[in-house]
């Protein structure tokens, strides 16, 4: 889908930092939702869409499940790591045929224009992952 590249050419998933991850049950629906996205002027490489088993991978290293660096970076789970359970969260519904959309936002409107746009669709998860901060925004 070219309105939405984002995450096309990334083998894994870094941290998101400014950014709001969300689960959309119905994969047209995520269609609809990009479109609305690139309606308010989201770019495509602003969107990013991860679907199936084999996106669902690139949530490996953030999720402790592969590679030397995947353990380091997720040492510190018992220490307050802050994502790594949502992450989790976001393969399983990948796993389970659901889309996972990610959006960067750059302030607290874009963040609750986006919030506001994934709702209307009936995304759920809706999380917001700043630079400090982890949020849900909607269950």
């Amino acid at each position: 889908m070219k309105s939405a590249n984002k995450f096309d050419d990334q083998e894994s998933l870094p941290v998101p930092d400014n950014h709001i991850l969300a689960i959309i049950k119905n994969p047209e629906e995520a269609k609809v939702v990009v479109e609305a996205l690139n309606g308010r002027g989201f770019s495509p490489d602003e969107i990013g869409l991860l679907a199936g088993e084999a996106d669902a991978e690139k949530l490996d290293a953030a999720t402790g499940k592969k590679g030397f660096f995947a353990k380091m970076l997720t040492s510190g789970i018992d220490m307050g790591d802050r994502d790594t359970e949502y992450f989790k969260q976001y393969r399983s519904a990948l796993m389970q045929g659901s889309t996972m959309i990610g959006v960067e936002v750059k302030n607290d409107e874009t963040r609750d224009e986006v919030r506001q746009i994934l709702k209307t669709h009936g995304a759920r998860f809706i999380t917001s992952f700043g630079r400090f901060v982890t949020e849900v925004l909607e269950p």
